[in-house]
């Protein structure tokens, strides 16, 4: 399943990843690092994306609010009020399926 997510922030991404088991933190040697972890196939940390009706001036783009994830997993997930459905109008996608793929509302 393909989930598109928006946050607050990066951080609340990343916290919430880690909440709902997409994410594990391992510590190997000191290090600190973020794997995948149980059905997590591949996560896409988007940022921010420009919002392209509101831009007209490529050098001073408009973002809309929030930070985005795209996430691939076989797991059942719930982002709640997280989860956003932009259909065509999504910046990105995984190889071998269309932009607009992603989770039924």
């Amino acid at each position: 399943m393909i989930y598109k997510t928006n946050f607050s922030t990066e951080a609340a991404g990343e916290e919430a990843l880690i909440a709902k088991g997409v994410l594990g933190v391992v510590v190997d040697e000191g290090v600190v690092s973020t794997q995948y972890i149980n059905g997590t196939q591949a996560v896409v940390n988007i940022g921010k994306v420009i919002d392209q009706s509101k831009t007209t001036d490529p050098e001073n783009p408009i973002f809309y609010d929030g930070w985005a994830y795209d996430i691939m997993s076989t797991d059942t997930l719930d982002f709640g009020s997280n989860e956003v459905y932009p259909g065509d109008e999504s910046v990105h996608s995984f190889a071998g399926y269309p932009r607009n793929a992603e989770v039924p509302e």
